[in-house]
């Protein structure tokens, strides 16, 4: 799992002061609309976070001004509630409407902001010079590039330059909050793209550096576990599945056909369906070749894609991949994600904003899959315990990550060589479909943490959990073993993928949303392998919480027994 780590600040009554009273700015410039915008009253839009500070990799090298600054505007959409209602239903296996999903056109007629709103926008970025406007999304993503020192005046914030130390790149960011005319902000979520920096990550867990002598997992080894009596006949042309990369990660083909001639007995079915955006080839990540191989691997016959976003910072490069799925009519069914954040400092409105486009995948039949993250309970500065989002959102999947626990194919337990993603969000309430899951565990589980740690009243992670432990991966022609919940994900994804296929092959819907179903499934003996051994403690805040029969947070509801769950009509 690829944690995205945040740089937070103290935050400032004079920064906040400073804002509220906005730059000054002087009414010229040949638009019409900038004298209007330029003296309307401001306001913060992303007043409940601090600003991110440069890590230390990335120095200031002065003041910008002669770049472009890429933003992405999230324009208020309309219909919400509605929207939250269709999702539960279409996904809930009791509701009458289960698997009655909408199209991407029914999305877009449904929750697309008002055309003045969106006239608005537009015309506030043309005002300021911005060039490239484009509406996308379902109508509700505004783009466009805008000169800095016109983002500066139209943004209230500096700019500057920052230079990394090691490649030499050069990109232009804020670390102040930004503000916006107040009519401005009447119609607009957040802008994305002013603020995040890089993230400074390594990928997964190199097992190989560590001297551990776990089993070499494969994904021969991976469908023996869970039962997988099928590696997909690839005759539904409406059934996919794609991993999502960010900020570089790439693949290398040759790698792929490697692998499979390697570890997947039976099968040369190692082509990448659809390469979406960038792959360079000549720069294959560790990330990228474990999520690729994996997913494929494990299902080798799904027509599947590869997704990649390499922008600036990881925040702007999802909010970009929402606005491209929701523009995407044949988008893939399966969306495997590792990656994500297990520090405080994403706002709220972020948040809340990136949750509403995972209803819209859900409510079109999409399962959105997120690593639940490799740093246990995380940690905000040793104060209180921090899950990570995305895999906090109530309409994602979260999968935690286990180990064998006799040294080869059979019973796990919750991973021992890093501490696996997993507790409760301070932002999003608990989900009615796990009410009951975590009210057992609750009133069952040993040792709970001190509760100043934790919110017990938020929504739990993981839901799941699959293998994370001891993966071989072919990079740049040479082996590397690795683990992670990137590991995890990924095989999880792929079980749903050939689950899919079965009710796609019966006349079915694809599963869609998956946690309704998870949490109703898991009720049958055998769907899910219970995992009751393990922890997930934290190096800054304590020993986490405590694996226990039926969900917990560390592993959810335990990993996947694909035999049961496709031969019992009921539970798929």
């Amino acid at each position: 799992h690829r944690d995205l780590h945040s740089f937070p600040t103290r935050r400032s009554s004079d920064l906040v002061a400073l804002l509220s009273v906005a730059v000054a700015v002087s009414a010229v410039g040949s638009h019409p609309s900038f004298a209007k915008f330029a003296v309307e009253k401001r306001v913060v839009l992303e007043g409940d976070i601090t600003p991110p500070q440069a890590p230390s990799s990335w120095k200031r090298v002065g003041p910008a001004t002669k770049a472009l600054v890429k933003v992405i505007v999230a324009v208020t959409q309309k219909n919400k509630d509605v929207l939250k209602e269709a999702v539960d239903q279409v996904s809930d296996p009791s509701h009458e409407r289960y698997g009655k999903h909408l199209s991407m056109q029914e999305v877009t007629d449904l929750v697309a902001p008002e055309a003045e709103d969106v006239a608005l926008v537009q015309k506030w970025l043309r005002a300021y010079g911005a060039v490239k406007v484009e509406v996308r999304g379902n109508g509700d993503f505004v783009h466009a590039s805008v000169p800095v020192l016109m983002a500066q005046r139209m943004l209230g914030c500096q700019f500057h330059a920052y230079r990394h130390v090691t490649s030499k790149k050069l990109i232009v960011k804020t670390t102040m909050l930004y503000s916006v005319p107040a009519s401005v902000a009447e119609v607009v979520d957040f802008i994305a793209g002013p603020m995040h920096f890089p993230t400074e990550n390594a990928g997964p867990i190199r097992i190989d550096s560590l001297g551990y002598t776990d089993p070499n997992v494969t994904p021969d080894m991976l469908r023996e576990r869970y039962n997988l009596t099928t590696m997909g006949s690839g005759t539904q042309s409406n059934n996919s599945m794609t991993v999502a990369e960010f900020q570089g990660q790439y693949y290398e083909p040759s790698d792929l056909v490697q692998f499979f001639q390697t570890y997947v007995a039976n099968s040369t079915a190692d082509n990448v369906t659809e390469v979406v955006g960038t792959n360079n080839p000549a720069l294959p990540g560790i990330e990228a070749e474990l999520d690729i191989q994996y997913i494929m691997g494990v299902a080798p016959n799904i027509p599947t894609w590869f997704w990649s976003n390499s922008g600036d910072d990881f925040w702007t490069d999802l909010t970009d991949w929402c606005s491209q799925i929701s523009s995407t009519p044949d988008a893939p069914l399966v969306h495997s994600v590792s990656y994500g954040d297990q520090a405080a400092g994403i706002s709220g409105s972020l948040q809340d904003r990136i949750n509403t486009e995972f209803q819209k995948f859900g409510v079109r039949g999409m399962s959105i899959i997120f690593a639940s993250g490799d740093s246990g309970t995380g940690c905000d500065l040793c104060i209180h315990y921090e899950p990570s989002f995305p895999a906090t959102s109530p309409y994602v999947t979260s999968v935690g990550a286990t180990h064998f626990l006799d040294g080869g194919v059979g019973p796990e337990g919750a991973v021992d060589e890093f501490s696996s993603g997993g507790g409760f969000s301070w932002h999003f309430d608990q989900p009615s479909y796990q009410a009951a899951a975590v009210a057992s565990y609750m009133a069952n589980a040993p040792e709970l943490p001190d509760p100043i740690m934790w919110n017990k009243n938020g929504r739990g992670t993981p839901d799941v959990s699959a293998l994370g432990w001891g993966f071989e991966v072919i990079v740049g022609g040479g082996t590397s073993n690795v683990g992670g919940t990137s590991a995890a994900a990924p095989t999880f994804s792929a079980v749903i993928a050939l689950l899919n296929e079965e009710r796609l092959l019966s006349g079915g819907a694809p599963l869609g949303f998956l946690n309704p179903w998870i949490y109703n499934a898991s009720a049958v003996p055998g769907a899910f392998y219970d995992v009751t051994v393990g922890s997930n403690p934290d190096g800054c805040c304590g020993k986490g919480f405590q694996c226990a029969v039926g969900w917990d947070p560390i592993t959810g509801v335990g990993t996947p027994n694909y035999a049961e769950l496709v031969d019992r009509k009921s539970v798929v």
